[in-house]
This record gives structure tokens, C-alpha cells and sequence, in this order.
């Protein structure tokens, strides 16, 4: 850059982008192959555009934006016919079959695999001829065609111990196990397996050998040989953890990982240890996939250096945890693909297990909730009520049927504290009621933790370091035009909003911030060391993000960075909130992944607050202010948190505001917290809102 090479400092970005592709840093990685891209469409480098568009392809492909990854391969396919480049011609007809292959379109991908081939075995690419032929070898195992699959497969293997790599001998050797598995010969398979293990680790290639061992479990169960398969799921847990660790706190690639990789060997040894009559182990398996992206970060923040891992040592009496909670019973949900299970926690330190099957149409009722545009349409909080359907109170009373039918009987305590499972998160469970139209909230107070880990964490913290004092409330900062994510967009103000903050900030004596003074700026530099964190503003639809106003120059047309509160920024800060009150659209919102929803309730979580108040969807302005006068007049008469939510919701449904989505928003996440206001530095005059 400084020498004004825009060719090597394309070369450079390129070469950035392939190294935080590697590592599982996707956003970046797509910024550096698109800077790089960019230069090279400047200078006029069509060799170089052609390698950008093939490495944004490939990661299109990772992200499962798959029109985009075709688009992007076939864009460099053209460049590399157009200069003659043959080697180049082969990689994107490879890919492009791969991308066919993934998605079972096997005629198309035959396509493109062919003519990679012939290119590949005119230039002489042996390693390349390799790849198509094991490519070749999954269409027929997919296509039932094993013999075929297994010529192909051999021939890849050829190939592979001629020109010595030994990462693909590794892969072929699986290939071939997973073929003779498919035809039963299970002694045949496991040789072949047991050498790509053998391989894998020699060369230290962690993900093939955690391959391996996923296989030898299932091949071990289809010989319904138990105990071999549970000493290869141990081995794979603890293959997995050493996975994880190299992304050591990075909660949002941990779950991509869990996601793509790891969710198979943790709830197959729960189903197998709950079916053979040792629920408590089940239990804490279940534990292991839970948040454990999250509770690396939190313990991160909280300078702890030890939590559960693969060693089964370290799992017993996580669930002392819930010994701690007064006048309270946990129910811990894991949903698969027949079965519910549910285990209850009682402070008593006794743990009650159940298991009920689980229907076609019940499982589907639990995809459509995390989306929640099934029961509401979309809009800022701003325009206002939002309507209300009938199926909405139909998969409610399924959800109650899943959730809490089976385990009625044994919920006593006035409060439940929930862990659920990743596709829950976005069930209003207050709001879930029996066929006599009672709904959860009538009886119990409710709270949502991620994982019992995470609660043992926040509980285990020393009692000085959450503040005791201070608030931070921010009200209708004042955005305008921005480019959001790209597009231009016009936020506009929140009245309410800006009344809500100044009702909150009245009573606790606090100026907030609202307008243009509510900046980035201003919220970061205050935010990690008051006590009580307030924000009633716009929320991103996608991960729940906050518009504030930016701090730029009025001839400039804010981005991203200049306006929005991201989950990044969240992350860099520690945290000293005992309360994080998200009083903003969708705050609840994120990626549903394997260890629940990456946004930005979870990140303030993850960074040291005690405990997050955040809405599922979009919010109604009135009812929201009505809502949060109730829970912070609650709040200031010494109510717990989780007291102040239960007594909003009451006073709400008897004062006109019945509808579920006025009600039933926002969902208490983690410990349920108190204040001492009256030591705080408040003047007589402003405590009544």
C-alpha cells in the first residue's frame, strides 16, 4: 500500500481472505476476497478477478448461499475460457460439480465433473484427477451404486498413494469404509476406516479424525455392539473439544462447528446413556453441547479458567446449580427426531426424567416458532399494533403440548426457569395455554437460561464484580438516512421510546441519552461500568442489532459501523450490568444454531451482564411504555426481576392491552437479579415516573 503495488496488495487481500476462510472468519474473509476483487477489476487483472470470484464462490458455497456461490464460480469459469487458462477451467468445473453434488442435483454435478476431468487429465493434474474421481465415487454411493462407487473411490486412493498425499488416501480410505458399511460387510468397513484413522493421525489432521471415529460409533451401533460405540463416542466428544479449543472463545465459529460437525456424537450418547436407565449422565452430555461457545466467552470475561469438558470427571454435580434457586424448578428440554426428553431439577438437588414421543406435525409446529413471521407480520415498533392470527393460539397449545403437558405434574414452584432446546428459543412460553385457555403465565413466573453452565458461571461470579449503581439509558437516539447492511434506509424516531427513556431516567435520577446524544460513541464509553443498562430504540430484524445516532460529518451517509451497536462491539467490552433492558425490536433475534440464537441478547450475556431483558419480535410502542413503567415502578419497590416481568404482563392483560403480542414480547435471560435503588443517588423528587 505504501509503495502503490495495487497489484500485490490485491494479491494481499486474496491472500487474507483464504486465511480467515481457513480459521471459520467468514464476514471477514469475505471482505478481504471483495477488496481484492475490487482492486483487480481496476487494474484490469482478469486472471486475478477470476481467482476472486472463485474463492467467493467457494465460501457462498460454505455459508449455503448457493445461487450466489454458482453465480460467482460461473463468472470466473467465463474469465478462465476467455484467457485459455485450462488449469484454472478444471478448478471451476470441479467446484461448480461439488456445488451440484451438495445440493443432490447428481446429473449436474456428473456434468461439470466430467468436463473438469478430461481438462485434468490433458494438463497432467494428478491431484485434481483425484479429487473429481472420489467426487465421482459419493454420486454413486448416493445413487445406490456401490460397486461403481468403490471403483471410483479405489482409483482416487491410486492416485493419492502415487503422488503421497496422504490427507487424501486419509478421506478415500473413509469413502470406502462408508461403502462397504452401506452393504453391510461392517468387518470390511471398519479395516478400512481404522486406516484413515490411522492416517489422520499421523499427519495430526483433528477433523478427519474426529471423521473417523463418528464412523467407527455408527458402524460399532449398526453391529448393535454398544459398548465399543460409547468408547468411540467418548473418543469423539473428546476429539471435538480439541476442535473447539483452537477457537478458543469465540462463541459464534464454536457453533458454526457444533452445527456442521459435532451435534451427532453428543446427543447420540445422551439418547443411548437416557435409554439405558442413566438420565443423570444424559443429562450432563446434554450439557456439553449446550452454550459451550457462550460459557467459554463468559468465562473469558470472568477470569475462569476450568469448565465441563469431554473428561467425564469433570461433568458431575452441574446440576447443583439449580440447588441455589429458591422457590424455583428447572425444566431441561432436548427435543431429537422422535423423541422429547425432559428433565426436572428441583433445589432439593432430585431430578425427575420423562420421555414422550413426539409427532410429524409437532415437530414442524417447533421449526415454524423461531421465525415468528408464522404469527406476526414485520414491522418497526413504530407503526403499530400488530395483528394477531388464529393459528398463532393453535401452535401455542401444540407448543404446550410439547413443552409442558408431559411435565405438568411435577412443576410446583412459583417460578420456572427453562433450558431450552435451540429450536425453542423463539417460543413465547408465557404465553404457551391448555385447551381451558390458561396460559403458563397465569401460574408461574418464567425465565430462559442458555445452559446451566452459563447460570453457574454468573452465580459463581464474586460479589463485587457486577456494579451496584449507575444506569446507562438511552432513548430514540436520532439516526436519519443511513446505509444499512448496504441499503439505504431512513430510521425514524420513537416518541415512545424517547418518553419510556425519560420516564426510566426520572425515576432513577438519571439524564438519558436520547437524540444525537445517544451515540455509539457515547454509548460505549459509558456502558461497561453502570449497573442498569436501558436501551428503547430500533432493533435489527436479523440479529436484533441497535441503531444509535452517529457521530459523523452531516455530509456524510452513515454505514454500518458509524451507527449501528453490533454483537462485535458487544464482545470487546466487559460487562459490569447486573440488567441489560433491551426495549427494542427483534433483541431477542439471531441465527438459530445447534447451541441456540447468536445476537445480540446473547452477546450482551456472553460480555457480563447478569441478566438480559429482550423482545422475541417486533414491539408495539404504547403497550412496550406502558410495560416498562409497570416493570421498573416493580423494580424499584425491591421486586426481583423475574417479579417485575410476571407483574407487567398482569397489569397489561387487565388494562386493555390483551393481545398476546402486546403482552408476551420480551423474555427474561439469565439470573434473576434485585436493586437497592434507595441507596442510589436519587432525589426525592424522581421516583414516581
Amino acid at each position: 500500500m505504501e509503495i502503490g503495488d495495487r497489484r500485490g496488495e490485491a494479491a494481499d487481500y486474496g491472500n487474507l481472505g483464504t486465511v480467515f476462510q481457513s480459521l471459520g472468519y467468514y464476514n471477514q474473509a469475505q471482505e478481504y476476497h471483495e477488496k481484492a476483487l475490487a482492486i483487480r477489476r481496476e487494474i484490469g487483472d482478469r486472471k486475478g478477478e477470476a481467482t476472486d470470484y472463485e474463492n467467493l464462490g467457494g465460501l457462498f458455497a460454505i455459508l449455503g448461499e448457493h445461487d450466489k456461490a454458482q453465480e460467482y464460480l460461473e463468472k470466473a469459469l467465463r474469465i478462465r475460457k476467455e484467457l485459455c487458462n485450462r488449469n484454472g477451467e478444471a478448478s471451476c468445473y470441479a467446484n461448480l460439480g461439488a456445488l451440484f453434488l451438495s445440493l443432490g442435483k447428481y446429473p449436474k454435478a456428473d456434468k461439470y465433473l466430467e468436463h473438469s476431468l478430461a481438462i485434468m487429465k490433458e494438463i497432467g493434474d494428478k491431484n485434481g484427477e483425484a479429487d473429481v474421481y472420489g467426487h465421482f465415487g459419493i454420486i454413486s454411493h448416493h445413487l445406490h451404486d456401490y460397486e461403481k462407487a468403490q471403483e471410483y473411490h479405489k482409483k482416487a486412493l491410486a492416485i493419492y498413494e502415487e503422488i503421497g498425499d496422504r490427507n487424501g488416501e486419509a478421506v478415500e480410505y473413509t469413502n470406502l469404509g462408508k461403502c462397504f458399511q452401506s452393504l453391510g460387510r461392517y468387518n470390511v468397513a471398519e479395516k478400512y476406516i481404522n486406516r484413515a484413522l490411522l492416517i489422520s493421525k499421523n499427519i495430526e489432521h483433528n477433523l478427519n479424525e474426529y471423521g473417523c471415529l463418528r464412523h467407527l460409533t455408527v458402524l460399532k451401533l449398526s453391529q448393535f455392539n454398544l459398548k465399543e460405540a460409547m468408547s468411540y463416542l467418548f473418543q469423539c466428544i473428546g476429539k471435538f473439544d480439541t476442535l473447539r479449543g483452537f477457537l478458543k472463545d469465540n462463541d459464534q465459529f464454536k457453533t458454526s462447528l457444533l452445527e456442521k460437525y459435532g451435534n451427532f456424537p453428543y446427543k447420540l450418547l445422551s439418547n443411548l446413556l437416557s435409554s439405558t436407565g442413566k438420565p443423570r449422565d444424559a443429562l450432563y452430555v446434554e450439557e456439553l453441547r449446550r452454550a459451550r461457545g457462550l460459557a467459554d466467552f463468559m468465562a473469558a470475561k470472568y477470569s475462569v479458567e476450568e469448565l465441563i469438558s469431554g473428561n467425564p470427571q469433570s461433568w458431575h454435580g452441574i446440576h447443583n446449580i439449580i440447588t441455589k434457586e429458591t422457590d424455583c424448578t428447572c425444566l431441561y428440554i432436548s427435543i431429537g427426531k422422535e423423541h422429547a426428553r425432559y428433565w426436572i431439577l428441583k433445589a432439593s438437588g432430585a431430578i425427575h426424567f420423562s420421555r414422550k414421543k413426539v409427532s410429524l406435525e409437532q415437530r414442524v409446529v417447533t421449526k415454524l416458532v423461531p421465525n415468528l413471521d408464522e404469527f406476526f407480520t414485520e414491522s418497526f415498533r413504530s407503526l403499530g399494533i400488530l395483528p394477531q392470527r388464529n393459528y398463532f393460539k393453535t401452535n401455542l397449545r401444540s407448543c404446550y403440548e410439547i413443552i409442558i403437558a408431559p411435565v405438568a405434574s411435577l412443576l410446583k414452584e412459583p417460578e420456572i426457569l427453562i433450558v431450552p432446546e435451540s429450536c425453542m428459543y423463539q417460543v413465547p412460553f408465557a404465553a404457551i395455554g391448555d385447551e381451558g385457555g390458561t396460559y403458563l403465565v397465569d401460574t408461574f413466573r418464567i425465565r430462559v437460561v442458555p445452559s446451566l453452565t452459563t447460570l453457574k458461571l454468573i452465580r459463581d461470579s464474586s460479589p463485587d464484580y457486577h456494579s451496584q449503581r449507575g444506569a446507562l439509558i438511552v432513548g430514540d437516539p436520532k439516526v436519519g438516512e443511513v446505509l444499512l447492511k448496504g441499503k439505504r434506509r431512513i430510521i425514524t424516531s420513537l416518541q415512545c421510546a424517547r418518553k419510556e427513556a425519560e420516564m426510566i431516567g426520572r425515576l432513577l435520577g438519571v439524564t438519558p441519552l436520547t437524540g444525537d446524544r445517544a451515540t455509539k460513541k457515547a454509548v460505549l464509553d459509558a456502558i461497561n461500568s453502570v449497573s442498569l443498562i436501558h436501551f428503547a430504540a430500533h432493533g435489527d430484524a436479523e440479529r436484533g442489532e441497535i441503531a444509535l445516532s452517529p457521530n459523523c460529518p452531516t455530509d456524510f451517509i452513515p454505514q454500518d459501523e458509524n451507527f449501528l451497536l453490533t454483537m462485535a462491539d458487544i464482545s470487546q467490552v466487559r460487562l459490569r450490568a447486573k440488567l441489560v433492558v433491551l426495549s427494542c425490536c427483534h433483541s431477542a433475534r439471531g441465527k438459530i444454531k445447534a447451541e441456540g440464537i447468536i445476537g445480540i441478547a446473547r452477546a450482551f450475556l456472553g460480555s457480563g451482564a447478569r441478566s438480559v431483558l429482550a423482545a422475541r419480535w417486533a414491539i408495539e410502542d404504547t403497550a412496550t411504555e406502558e410495560f416498562m413503567r409497570c416493570f421498573y415502578q416493580n423494580l424499584f419497590r425491591g421486586k426481583s426481576a423475574s417479579e417485575s416481568l410476571h407483574e407487567a404482563r398482569k397489569w397489561l392483560r387487565k388494562n386493555g392491552f390483551e393481545k398476546v403480542s402486546q403482552w408476551a414480547p420480551f423474555m427474561l435471560i439469565g439470573d434473576n437479579v434485585t436493586f437497592d435503588f434507595e441507596n442510589w443517588p436519587v432525589s426525592k423528587t424522581s421516583k414516581q415516573p
